[in-house]
Parts: structure tokens; sequence; C-alpha cells
């Protein structure tokens, strides 16, 4: 089990519609670490993140 926090980051870039509000903080998790590779995530693995209400499934995406 690896404890981790949402951090708050901010975008280098603004909306359009929203460009009044300047470069708006936006949340962001770092995972880095010898673990991710012991789990099969090695550099320059491609990843697919699934969205769950409160969870998020991070898969090692099978190239052809």
């Amino acid at each position: 089990i690896r404890h981790l926090k949402v951090r708050k980051g901010f975008r280098g870039y603004y909306l359009k519609d929203q460009s009044h509000l300047g470069y708006p903080t936006t949340p962001y998790i770092l995972l880095k670490g010898a673990w991710l590779e012991k789990a099969g995530f090695t550099i320059d693995t491609p990843v697919s993140v699934q969205v769950q209400p409160n969870r998020f499934v991070l898969t090692v995406r099978e190239t052809a």
C-alpha cells in the first residue's frame, strides 16, 4: 500500500472562455518510485487510466 496526497498545481494555460481567471489551480498526484517498476510500470510503458468515483485504475496497455 502506498499513501499519496493530492497536491495543488497550476495549469500552464487557460481556457478561452475563462481567460479572466488566469492560470487556475488544478489537482495532481505524483507517482514515482521503484515500486512502479516492480508492479510492471517501467519507463516508457504505455498506460490506460480508468476513472471511477473515488477510484482510478492504472493498467499497462498491451502493444501490438
